[in-house]
């Protein structure tokens, strides 16, 4: 017994979990570039901005019950959803490789960051019950935190969802963290390392968190717009970054039992089911078979669903070993990455036309000011520049939902410049003969007064006045009854469903009678010449390009109007010879194609 206790006493204590090494360099990093001409490109095929503001404004205008068997969204309303998100998979939650549908992954995003509410514990409905029920689990969302954060600035929703994207997350407190070795990317395509053994090794000290900021700063310090080779930058991580995910030395588990650092991580041959071999520490490729594997992951994660980076992939020239290695071959980083890192996402620009029209344009999806817009007008398209049309019926149905609206004020607020004449007195006379009315179903209306003595019998029959003289009446028959018995001689008219009938000639009322309408002489009709000049609009992708074409024009002393800011050129009609002649001449620097408008 003795010896027992002495054995325990000198076993040795758990040392202490080192941090990664993560220093950033100062400078930019430069990396060898890689050639795209033979691999598949793909940029990000999602906008989880947008998606995210459409998930919720569905839910918020629907009564949503969710199953109470694996508490998913029904199938009806999942089915409804994937039309809104272009997701024609979304009523598949898990597809056959493990990876989350992009419904179900909005849906987790939006609770994640508190903008919907709905039971996420659930309840064992009896002894024998090995899964958990969410009887009468309803989704809600919180008013109060959807109207805070669609009021923060674009900036800083950025940076809340690269935040969440980017946390340590566990879906319950006996799971090891989320991560890109064990979970395929929502939008990405290579496959993930088996889980076998990853509850209990080296996977549970590793935080990935720090090691995802990390590597996004490396990126942000990596040249721009320029496809990078992916082998390069895990060579340059490994000579200048060896230890940026895990520390040096050997693995000590929770019972003080050392191991290697890359314990977690097997690679197996013929099928990714087997549980395979483990990768050797001391390997000379043991950095490209580990962190290599996940940088790999790591670029088609967040980076790629945010729109920060584009990827290229080649064939897996192995495609017997699993996981998968060396297939995402390039990258190309945007510079939205750093904007979006430091806070630089600029606010929208909106720009009302004079034709009706209004210009929003945007580096991310301008939800909030969308919000007050798509109320009163239709979206003709949405891209960097989202073009809407204002709908006389829309401002009368805002108008009638809220008599306080005040569109005009609205638009100006929202406007880079003052309103276009012609469109505030437009708003002017909408608003003004917009009218808001109720309409009472099973009443009629009674036209007399009240005052005659006669009527005490039958004052209980009649409801409010709603104007001077004329009241709703509730039971007409009664009514009607009670008035002849007063020997009042009451006049019941009863009208057609498409027009009000006629009143008798000789009876008592306010309404006025219709007089005849003669005809009126035709004079003779003025002849006027109205003379009409179109003119033509050019929408360009990139200012290098607006300003060659822009110079251009002016050159042929061609009369234009050039907006820099929604890099725009306006011409009249007559000068098309002109302007065809300047794209002639720029076709030996640019493949330019016009493409109309709908």
């Amino acid at each position: 017994m003795a010896g027992k206790n002495k054995a325990k006493a000198e076993k040795p204590a758990r040392e202490p979990v080192r941090s990664p090494i993560r220093e950033l360099p100062t400078g930019p990093i430069l990396l060898a570039s890689a050639d795209v001409g033979q691999l598949t490109v793909v940029q990000s095929p999602r906008d989880l901005r947008r998606d995210l503001y459409v998930f919720l404004d569905y839910v918020r205008g629907r009564s949503i019950k969710r199953s109470v068997r694996g508490n998913s969204l029904p199938r009806a309303d999942a089915a409804r959803l994937g039309k809104l998100l272009n997701d024609p998979e979304s009523t598949d939650e898990l597809f056959h490789d493990g990876r989350i549908g992009w419904l179900h992954f909005v849906d987790r995003i939006a609770y994640r960051l508190g903008l919907v509410e709905y039971d996420t514990t659930g309840v064992y409905a009896g002894y024998s019950s090995s899964e958990k029920s969410y009887p009468d689990n309803y989704m809600t969302v919180p008013e109060a935190a959807y109207t805070r954060f669609l009021a923060l600035s674009l900036a800083e929703q950025e940076r809340r969802l690269v935040e969440l994207l980017t946390e340590d997350y566990r879906p319950d407190q006996y799971s090891p963290p989320v991560s890109e070795f064990f979970t395929p990317g929502v939008v990405g395509r290579l496959d993930s390392f088996s889980s076998w053994g990853s509850a209990t090794g080296v996977m549970t000290t590793l935080e990935f968190a720090p090691t995802r900021r990390f590597l996004l700063e490396i990126l942000a310090r990596c040249e721009h717009d320029v496809w990078l080779s992916t082998p390069a930058l895990v060579a340059y991580l490994k000579a200048e970054h060896p230890y940026f995910m895990n520390t040096p030395g050997r693995f000590v588990d929770r019972w003080g039992q050392t191991g290697s650092r890359f314990t977690c991580f097997h690679e197996s041959v013929g099928s990714p089911h087997n549980q395979g071999e483990d990768i050797p520490e001391d390997a000379p490729d043991a950095f490209e078979r580990v962190e290599g594997r996940y940088i790999e992951r790591f670029l088609e994660g967040t980076p790629l669903l945010m729109g920060y980076v584009d990827v290229a992939y080649g064939e897996n020239r192995n495609p017997h070993r699993f996981p998968s290695r060396d297939v995402l071959q390039a990258f190309r980083v945007k510079t939205r990455l750093v904007r979006g890192l430091r806070g630089q996402i600029a606010e929208p620009t909106v720009t009302v036309q004079p034709n009706l029209e209004v210009y929003v344009q945007a580096e991310v999806y301008p939800a909030r000011v969308l919000a007050r817009l798509i109320p009163l007008a239709d979206v003709v398209s949405s891209d960097v520049v989202t073009i809407l049309k204002l709908r006389r019926e829309k401002v009368a149905a805002a108008l009638i939902q809220d008599e306080r609206l005040n569109v005009i004020r609205i638009l100006e607020e929202l406007n880079a410049r003052d309103l276009p004449q012609n469109v505030a007195r437009e708003l002017k006379e909408w608003t003004e003969h917009s009218s808001k009315f109720t309409l009472y179903i099973n009443y009629a209306l009674w036209e007399g007064d009240l005052g005659d003595p006669n009527l005490a019998t039958v004052r209980s029959q009649v409801a409010e006045e709603i104007a001077p003289g004329i009241r709703l009446v509730s039971s007409a028959g009664a009514l009607h009854a009670g008035l002849e018995r007063a020997a009042l001689m009451p006049m019941w008219i009863k009208h057609g469903d498409d027009a009000f009938a006629r009143v008798p000639e000789g009876a008592r009322t306010v309404f006025r009678r219709q007089a005849a309408v003669h005809p009126a002489v035709p004079a003779e009709k003025p002849a006027f010449e109205v003379k009409r000049e179109m003119q033509i609009t050019l929408h360009f992708p990139a200012e290098e390009v607006w300003e060659r074409v822009r110079k251009a024009l002016a050159d042929a002393r061609c009369s234009i109007a050039a907006d820099k800011g929604l890099r725009t050129i306006t011409y009249m009609r007559r000068y098309e010879p002109q302007a065809t002649a300047v794209f002639a001449a720029l076709e030996a620097e640019y493949r330019l194609r016009i493409v109309d408008l709908e």
